[in-house]
């Protein structure tokens, strides 16, 4: 029997790959590019991958002449933009996606690089600064940046978190099975996930606030809804060079040489987390995928699944890892939602117990904090700062609010408010904090760079991505300015690129009452309402304030 999907591993030359693998050189496009040992080699190894999984699916009998969308993962490009080295593999290597490319315009002209990158990271500097827009010119295919483009509204009936989506209308053309979707992650560790790979990558196909809501304890269920309006119909995993440590911070090289590709996202996505050196059915984000129906038990694996480890995301602020790095870091945590263990008496609580209490909510504000204490290390700044940080509503115990640091110790509101540092307080949670810490950062999960921003704040030492050590300052600065100015023209137009910021809460959206029938579909077109007045203005001045 013939399987439903397949998964092609193919191995690259031993060869030394860590050159040119963040941005293309300035000879990219000669012959003298094209004949290095690298190119070849990496050539090589995509086109032997594709043909391969072309033999057992014959996908390029789909793209023949139809629009292909491909889709990087372009969250943020780390080439001299003020860390302590140049490089960092956080992005899809562009020699990669230039084999890619040049492998499908065989079968199509029409192709289409899309991406959003992450926010504060507007997609125009992303293109400019791997140098994919020289290779979109260069192989005479249109770059698209998603943040800029109208919105299409649809309801997920069967979803448990997204009930409503936003997208692209250009990812509308998928969804209606007019466009041929391929995403090219990078083979890497996720602060927020574990791994990100080809589904995860389709976070960069909705609107920045919309990326927002729900990305907290319930990310992974969020995810996962994303694939009842559509997924790739090709992923292929560029892990030329991987990525381990805490993504969406800098992180470290892995030389792990493979090109992977899958026509079922899932299946694809559990082959490389294996050979990352981790079980998938311990990644909740594979787990939650698999019982939704989204896998494949008739999958064919065509390769050697060799395993190569990848050091796993260090998320917590009591690990040695973050103590070793931030000695005068103190972290207090407190929640009482997402199965976190009761408490009755706050002398019994153990190290064990702070860990599960912290475990609670790990999709949002923990991940999104340990990445800005990573940029600031990263950035070379002096760690030996004094600061505490407070996470969570507290837990309440006879009337009174406590937080617990690692040894589980309790510390009222009281004894929080009469510490005599600097303190930080993240996420909604802690509004009724306000006034006690000196400074409060709201949302659920809040603004990426906020919480970067913050620490430099309070330690009262400049960000050097924001000062001249950024050699991408100005590309940075240009694109942003071009990119806000887009998005401003099209909402003065009456046209969303963006939705209602009502992401400072866990709650899931509302949608209109479906009948039986349309409670058995996957989604169902939901138009955007007319953008005029009150709501014109609110979301003008979210883009003019926060686009990036």
């Amino acid at each position: 029997m013939n399987a439903e999907s397949y998964v092609v591993i193919t191995e690259a030359p031993d060869s030394d790959y860590l050159k040119d693998y963040v941005t293309l050189p300035k000879n990219y496009g000669t012959p003298e590019y094209f004949s290095r040992e690298d190119i070849l080699a990496i050539r090589t190894a995509v086109f032997k991958n594709l043909t391969t999984l072309d033999k057992h699916t014959e996908f390029t009998k789909a793209i023949r002449g139809k629009k292909v969308i491909v889709k990087p993962n372009l969250v943020s490009v780390y080439h001299k933009i003020g860390f302590r080295d140049p490089d960092y593999p956080q992005s899809t290597d562009p020699r990669v996606l230039d084999s890619i490319i040049e492998f499908i315009r065989q079968y199509t002209t029409d192709i289409v690089i899309a991406e959003s990158s992450g926010r504060g990271m507007p997609t125009r500097a992303s293109f400019a600064v791997s140098g994919i827009d020289r290779l979109a010119k260069h192989r005479n295919a249109r770059l698209l940046p998603l943040e800029e483009q109208p919105l299409d509204r649809y309801i997920l009936p069967k979803a448990q978190v997204m009930k409503d989506i936003c997208i692209p209308r250009i990812f509308s053309e998928v969804v209606r099975g007019e466009a041929f979707y391929i995403s090219v992650p990078k083979l890497k560790t996720n602060l927020y996930t574990g791994v990100t790979l080809g589904f995860k990558n389709a976070m960069g196909t909705i609107p920045y606030n919309l990326r927002q809501k729900n990305h907290n304890y319930m990310i992974n269920k969020k995810l996962v809804d994303m694939l009842f309006l559509f997924k790739p119909d090709l992923v292929i995993i560029d892990g030329i060079v991987g990525g381990e440590g805490n993504t969406p911070a800098p992180i470290d090289p892995v030389p792990s040489r493979v090109i992977i590709s899958g026509n079922n996202g899932v299946e694809t996505d559990r082959v490389a987390t294996r050979m990352m050196g981790f079980d998938p059915d311990e990644i909740p984000l594979m787990v939650e995928a698999r019982q939704m129906g989204f896998g494949c038990d008739n999958v064919e694996i065509i390769g050697e699944e060799k395993v190569i480890p990848f050091r796993r995301p260090d998320v917590s602020l009591h690990s040695e890892r973050f103590k070793t790095q931030f000695p005068n870091v103190k972290f207090l945590v407190g929640h009482m939602k997402n199965n976190a263990p009761d408490i009755s008496d706050v002398n019994r609580v153990t190290p064990d117990v702070v860990q599960k209490i912290t475990d609670a909510c790990m999709g949002g504000c923990l991940p999104c904090l340990r990445q800005a204490f990573e940029f600031v290390y990263y950035e070379g700044v002096r760690c030996d700062f004094q600061m505490v940080v407070v996470m969570g509503t507290g837990v309440r115990v006879n009337g009174a609010t406590y937080y617990f640091d690692e040894t589980g110790k309790a510390y009222t509101t009281k004894d929080i408010k009469e510490m005599k540092v600097k303190k930080l307080g993240m996420g909604s949670c802690t509004s009724h904090l306000k006034d006690d810490v000196d400074l409060h950062i709201g949302g659920c999960m809040p603004r990426p760079n906020e919480p970067h921003m913050a620490i430099h704040k309070l330690i009262r030492q400049g960000c050097a991505i924001q000062s001249l050590k950024n050699r991408q300052l100005a590309k940075l600065l240009y694109a942003m300015i071009k990119t806000r100015k887009e998005r401003i023209k099209r909402i003065k137009n009456g046209e969303w690129v963006d939705c209602i910021p009502d992401f400072y809460d866990d709650s899931i959206t509302k949608v209109p009452t479906l009948g039986d029938e349309d409670m058995k579909k996957d989604f169902i077109p939901w138009p955007m309402p007319e953008m005029k007045g009150e709501t014109k203005r609110i979301i003008l001045d979210d883009v003019k304030k926060h686009s990036f």
